[in-house]
């Protein structure tokens, strides 16, 4: 196969993913130009607030907060819901937090707060995980580039068009030239 199609058929595959229905609104693809340019490029942080800021994460790593989900509790209980509630620096790596609901066998639910840990269980014996600060900005990064091709293409379903028409334009499928912007 030619590689530009090859490349066509896997960008069009990821369009059609969960995680890029989420660039189908629009505050969403704001909020990931707004942020990679506070966070990646030093840029204005006036207005952003910790609640927006924790929304918009939990968003973008909605994939990694499923994980777990239905696990079997020491208390007989199972998780149902995650949600990052906070964020803690340490050094070049961040830990994060979740306050998870689960239900117990007689129906009732409850909420506890716990790290997320290397292989997202609840084990005593499970690690924090520390997830190396790069790696969180190369995600923002990644999305604004995502939003602003979005944007410029007109929306994901016409991009999605784009990369599965029989001959895609070329120009459509280079990407951003230098950065989200």
């Amino acid at each position: 196969m030619n590689p530009l199609n090859e490349r066509a058929r896997r960008g069009a595959a990821f369009l059609q993913s969960d995680f890029a229905a989420e660039f189908d609104d629009p505050d969403f693809r704001q909020a990931a130009l707004r942020y990679d340019a506070a966070i990646n490029d030093g840029g204005d942080t006036a207005g952003l607030t910790g609640a927006e800021l924790y929304g918009f994460a939990n968003r973008l790593f909605a994939r990694e907060l499923r994980q777990g989900l239905g696990e079997r509790l020491r208390d007989g209980g199972v998780i149902t819901a995650k949600r990052l509630v906070a964020v803690y620096l340490d050094g070049d790596a961040v830990m994060l937090e979740l306050d998870i609901r689960a239900r117990r066998p007689d129906g009732s639910e409850y909420d506890y707060r716990a790290p997320v840990t290397r292989g997202r269980s609840s084990a005593d014996t499970d690690e924090v995980l520390r997830i190396p600060l790069r790696r969180v900005r190369d995600r923002l990064r990644g999305a604004a580039m995502l939003a602003a091709g979005i944007e410029r293409a007109g929306g994901r379903a016409r991009l999605l068009g784009l990369l599965q028409s029989p001959a895609p334009r070329t120009t459509a499928l280079r990407g951003l030239q230098g950065g989200a912007r």
